[in-house]
């Protein structure tokens, strides 16, 4: 609702819209939203950021090494692995700082051979990689400093003579995948979508967010996605590793991602809009959210059986040949709800220019001249599942 009234508001000065605003907006506004948006739990300052530019960016990583400390194995005290970061040649170990409390951090260490002495260094020395730690650390930064709340907060950067130490708050419910199989989850069917839709609605209004502040993920998974518990007793989502990042809305020849999140113009030559890859790794995660397995696992054509079933069929025969893996033999079409499978369907359309947008600024007829279809206007994100198909 937060972001409806401030469309609404700023769409009466033109054609700037949310995140996309030049200047501020008028002072009895500004008051009105600081009284309202506590209720919504979005920084009254992510109403005044313009879309983030490259030097925006450049700022932000100037920051983080600049402010960077000495790594020294008093500052935090091993508690135990969590996971490996393979694409960053290191691993995620929970720690705990004494001087704090005790207080539990995500504490990324990778070689400072990968990592080098800074962005420039880097890219001379990997131009063509995909993954980008420093474009991680400052795309955080730059979210933390303007009050984004689905992000982890950077707390400090450690540079050791071998390594180099990310600190983040830690989540304490662990990633999206965790919660797929953890067993007070439900199984699927419209006990699970419930469970979901909260944590669906502020993914897809986060990740609408990022895209109105110029930024596209393009590795948007199950692990990427970390659920914590910041005291309400109600979970946030927050979204992580933002290493294959862009600020640019349009590229070509540029892979990233798993492999069946990709969106299926990546695979191609023309340009593809980043935002709307995006789209599509929400339609598989969402999916696979709901049935405990992936749709398919590639998206590169005549690669995959499974993708090429959907796209020469629809979805919606999809939904009826395919059976949940986790399952007695049930079909999908049997399982998931009629809202549920509709939204599936817009997210994962294999021609990028019928896919459904997350109703950011930049989609709207006011700014393309062009009705494309929005997310937020279909039944399951606004709470009516209905029942399964058949």
């Amino acid at each position: 609702m937060l972001d409806a009234l401030l469309q609404f508001i700023v769409g009466k000065k033109g054609h700037r819209q949310l995140g996309m605003v030049e200047g501020r907006l008028s002072s009895c506004w500004v008051g009105l939203l600081k009284l309202i948006s506590p209720l919504f739990r979005v920084s009254i300052r992510d109403a005044k950021i313009q879309a983030m530019s490259t030097r925006d960016l450049d700022l932000a990583i100037d920051k983080a090494v600049s402010e960077a400390k000495r790594w020294s194995i008093t500052n935090l005290v091993f508690v135990k692995h969590l996971q490996d970061a393979s694409r960053n040649r290191g691993t995620v170990s929970l720690m705990s700082d004494a001087t704090q409390g005790g207080q539990l951090f995500a504490v990324k260490r990778m070689p400072n051979e990968w990592v080098c002495t800074g962005p420039e260094d880097f890219d001379q020395k990997y131009p063509g990689s995909g993954e980008r730690p420093w474009v991680d650390i400052g795309i955080l930064r730059h979210l933390n400093d303007i009050g984004f709340p689905h992000v982890c907060k950077l707390v400090d950067l450690f540079r050791g003579k071998e390594e180099t130490f990310v600190a983040m708050s830690f989540c304490t419910q662990g990633d999206l995948f965790a919660w797929c199989e953890h067993e007070t989850t439900p199984a699927p069917g419209l006990p699970r979508e419930a469970c979901m839709h909260p944590l669906v609605t502020q993914l897809f209004s986060g990740v609408r967010w990022l895209h109105n502040f110029g930024i596209a993920h393009r590795d948007l998974s199950l692990e990427n996605i970390m659920l914590t518990d910041k005291g309400t007793g109600h979970l946030s989502v927050q979204i992580i590793d933002f290493g294959m990042a862009t600020l640019l809305r349009l590229v070509k020849h540029e892979i990233r991602g798993k492999a069946s999140y990709q969106a299926p113009e990546m695979h191609l030559s023309a340009e593809c809009d980043t935002f709307l890859v995006d789209s599509f790794a929400l339609g598989v995660l969402v999916f696979a959210m709901a049935s405990q397995d992936y749709p398919w696992t590639s998206t590169k054509r005549n690669t995959c059986q499974l993708f090429e079933y959907a796209c020469a069929f629809g979805m919606r025969r999809f939904f009826e040949k395919r059976k949940l893996r986790k399952g007695n033999g049930e079909y999908l079409v049997d399982v998931f709800s009629h809202g549920f499978a509709d939204l599936v369907e817009v997210l994962v359309e294999p021609k990028h220019a019928l896919r459904a947008s997350l109703g950011e600024a930049c989609f709207s007829p006011k700014a393309t001249g062009k009705k494309r279809q929005n997310v937020w206007l279909m039944a399951w994100l606004n709470g009516a599942y209905g029942r399964p198909r058949r």
